[in-house]
C-alpha cells in the first residue's frame, strides 16, 4: 500500500475551502470597507460642495483667522454633529489651538504646507482638504474628519470587519468539520464496533465511497473486517466439522468395544484404557464446541446469577474427583455475592480453574477457593503443585497450551488444553479478567476478578 503524495484529494479539498475562506474574506472586507467608508466621507462631501466651506472661506475672507474662529465656535453654522473640523495653517498649526490628531496630523501638515496655485475664488475645494484663502492670500486648509476614527478607521468599520472574519472563519471551520469529522466519526463508530465483537460492523457506503484518504480508509477497514468475518467463520466451520468427525468414529468405537467385551476377545486392562482415551476425546471435543460458541457475545444469557452458591457447588462436585488423589478442597466464600451473567458458562469456567487446580495439586495436596467482595468481586483459586515458570504464565491461557514439564511421566494427567482458555473468554464476556500467579511459598494462583452486581 502506498502513501498519498500532497497533492492527493483530500489535501485540495482542504487546501481550496482555506483559499476560497481567504478570498470571500478579502471581498466581503473591501465591500464593508467601502460601504462604511463611503459613508463616513460624507462629511467631506459635504464640506466641499455644500455651503459649509463657502461659509467658512467668507468668514475667513471678511474676519481673517479672528473671524473664522468666532464662526466655527458658532452653533449655527450647520457644522455636522458627527464630525470635527481642523483648520490648518502652512506652518501646521491649528488655528484655535487643538492638537490634531496623532495618526493623521503628519499627512495633515503635509497638506497644509503645500499652498494654492492660481486661483480667483477664495476657496478651493479640494479632495483631500478644501483650502480658504484670505484677503492677502494667507492660506488655510480646512480637515474635516468623522469622529472615533483611529489609524484602522472608525470603531464601526473594525467592528464590522471583525464580525465578517468571524462569519468567514466560522463557514470555512464548519465545512472542514463536515467535511472530516462526520466520516471520521463513522469509522470511530466501525472500529469500536468490530472491537467489541461485532464482526458486521461496516463504515457505510456514502463515506467508503469518497474519491480521497478517508474514502481509501473507509474501504480498507471494511475489506479487512470481511477478511476477519471470513477468518472466524472458517474457524468455526473447521472446529464443527473436526468435531462432527470424531464424534461418528467415537460412537462406532464405543458400540465395538462393548461388544467386544461381551465376547471377551478384548482383555479387560486393554478394554479400560479404550474407555479412558474415548472419554478424553469426548472430553476434547466438547471443549472444542463450547470454545467454539464463545465467539457468539449475543447468545449468552444475563441474569443474576448467586456466585457464593455456584461456587460451593462446584466445590462439592470438585472433591469426588479430588479424593481419588488425596487432595483437600477448601472454600471460604464471602455470603451474597451476585454478578449478572450467563450461569453455565460462569459455572464452567470456574469449574475448569478448579479441576485444573485439582489435577496439578499433587497427591495429599491443598486447593483453596477465596472470595469475597468490595468493589469488585475477587475469587481465588490456590493450589499446593509445582507452579508454572514466570515465562508461561500468560501463556497458559492460550488454546492448546501445555507447559513444558522435564522429566514429567507420559501418563500424567494432563488436561485438553482449553480449559483456561475457555475460562479467560467467558469471565472477559462478563466484563471481568483472570490472571495466573505462583504462589511464594509454591504453588499457582488464579485470581478472578468480576464487576458486582448492582442491585437498587
Amino acid at each position: 500500500m502506498t502513501l498519498r503524495p500532497p497533492g492527493s484529494p483530500l489535501y485540495w479539498r482542504l487546501f481550496l475551502t482555506v483559499a476560497a475562506a481567504i478570498v470571500l474574506f478579502i471581498v466581503l472586507a473591501l465591500a464593508t470597507t467601502a460601504f462604511l467608508v463611503s459613508h463616513e466621507l460624507e462629511g467631506y462631501v459635504h464640506a466641499r460642495q455644500s455651503p459649509l466651506g463657502r461659509d467658512a472661506a467668507n468668514a475667513f475672507t471678511n474676519g481673517g483667522t479672528g473671524g473664522l474662529r468666532a464662526w466655527l465656535e458658532r452653533s449655527d453654522t450647520g457644522i455636522p454633529g458627527d464630525v470635527t473640523i481642523y483648520v490648518v495653517a502652512p506652518d501646521g498649526s491649528e488655528i484655535r489651538g487643538r492638537e490634531l490628531p496623532g495618526w493623521a496630523a503628519r499627512t495633515m501638515r503635509a497638506i497644509a504646507a503645500h499652498g494654492p496655485d492660481a486661483h480667483p475664488d477664495n476657496y478651493r475645494p479640494t479632495v483631500l482638504a478644501p483650502q480658504l484663502i484670505g484677503r492677502d492670500g494667507e492660506v488655510l486648509s480646512m480637515f474635516v474628519m468623522p469622529r472615533n476614527v483611529g489609524p484602522w478607521g472608525s470603531s464601526t468599520t473594525t467592528l464590522a470587519l471583525l464580525a465578517v472574519a468571524l462569519l468567514v472563519i466560522a463557514v470555512a471551520a464548519w465545512l472542514v468539520a463536515r467535511a472530516l469529522t462526520r466520516p471520521l466519526m463513522e469509522l470511530q463508530l466501525a472500529v469500536r464496533g468490530l472491537a467489541s465483537g461485532r464482526v458486521d460492523a461496516r463504515v457505510p457506503t456514502r463515506i467508503a465511497g469518497r474519491a480521497d484518504e478517508i474514502g481509501a480508509l473507509a474501504t480498507d477497514f471494511n475489506a479487512m473486517a470481511d477478511r476477519l468475518a471470513n477468518l472466524l467463520e472458517y474457524r468455526q466451520r473447521l472446529l464443527r466439522d473436526v468435531s462432527h468427525e470424531l464424534r461418528s468414529p467415537l460412537t462406532r468405537l464405543q458400540a465395538a468395544t462393548v461388544l467386544s467385551a461381551h465376547r471377551k476377545t478384548v482383555s479387560e486392562p486393554d478394554r479400560e484404557r479404550i474407555e479412558r482415551e474415548i472419554h478424553r476425546m469426548d472430553v476434547l471435543i466438547g471443549d472444542i464446541l463450547r470454545y467454539s460458541r464463545l465467539d457468539d457475545a449475543a447468545a449468552m444469557s444475563r441474569r443474576l446469577v448467586r456466585l457464593d452458591e455456584l461456587l460451593r457447588e462446584i466445590e462439592q462436585d470438585a472433591r469426588i474427583e479430588a479424593a481419588g488423589g488425596g487432595v483437600r478442597l477448601a472454600l471460604r466464600c464471602a455470603p451474597g455475592l451476585l454478578v449478572v451473567g450467563d450461569p453455565e458458562l460462569l459455572h464452567s469456567a470456574f469449574e475448569n480453574l478448579v479441576r485444573n487446580a485439582v489435577r496439578h495439586s499433587g497427591a495429599a495436596g491443598l486447593v483453596e477457593i477465596i472470595a469475597t467482595a468490595g468493589g469488585e468481586i475477587q475469587v481465588e483459586v490456590l493450589d499446593t503443585g509445582p507452579g508454572v515458570p514466570a515465562e508461561y504464565l500468560e501463556r497458559i491461557f492460550e488454546p492448546w497450551f501445555r507447559v513444558p514439564r522435564p522429566g514429567a511421566a507420559t501418563d500424567a494427567p494432563a488436561g485438553t488444553g482449553l480449559g483456561l482458555a475457555i475460562a479467560r473468554r467467558v469471565f472477559a464476556l462478563h466484563g471481568g479478567r483472570v490472571v495466573a500467579g505462583n504462589r511464594p511459598g509454591g504453588g499457582l494462583v488464579l485470581e478472578v476478578r468480576l464487576p458486582a452486581a448492582q442491585i437498587s
